[in-house]
């Protein structure tokens, strides 16, 4: 009985992991994501940390990181790295954002390029989290465009003003 009760103890939701795993390779994560049948959640941001700066209104706060431990397989895709950069790249993504991938791992649900809310990154993860039909598309958001040029000017021949007179010379 004791046994028993130390058993169902272990696998009280209350012990469920409170902080995610952060993968750095994304094969890995992908290899997961199939074994685990959890979607992926891919945070692109810079320096120790940097999936943090995806929420623009202060930290990730428990419930996040609770929910991203036991319902997604997370990797943080670091921008100061050569190979963070072309991932970033490949997911369009300029300095930070979000991509949620479904729980086959085949296909992006979600893509995010720019910051968030906590707000609206918890409602992103909730929807995603329990999404069980295949994805047909994919929910696009982008916030951090880049800087546009400004547009060319064209060289305008200046014309000089001649003085016109009527009449014969």
């Amino acid at each position: 009985m004791m046994v028993a009760a130390t058993l169902a103890a272990g696998m009280a939701p209350a012990n469920l992991s409170t902080e995610p795993t952060w993968l750095n390779d994304y094969a890995t994560a992908q290899t997961r994501v199939v074994a685990l049948k959890k979607p992926m959640a891919v945070f692109v941001g810079s320096g120790k940390d940097g999936w943090g700066k995806v929420v623009k209104n202060g930290p990730i706060d428990p419930e996040i990181n609770k929910l991203l431990a036991n319902k997604f397989v997370c990797v943080y895709v670091d921008t100061d790295t050569d190979a963070g950069r072309k991932l970033a790249t490949a997911f369009e993504v300029n300095s930070k954002g979000l991509i949620i991938s479904d729980k086959a791992g085949t296909t992006q649900a979600y893509s995010l390029s720019g910051d968030m809310s906590r707000d609206e990154l918890s409602q992103t993860l909730v929807k995603y989290a329990a999404l069980d039909k295949e994805v047909q598309t994919t929910e696009s958001v982008v916030r951090d465009r880049p800087v546009a040029a400004p547009a060319p000017v064209y060289y305008q021949p200046q014309y000089r003003q001649g003085y016109y007179t009527s009449g014969s010379t």
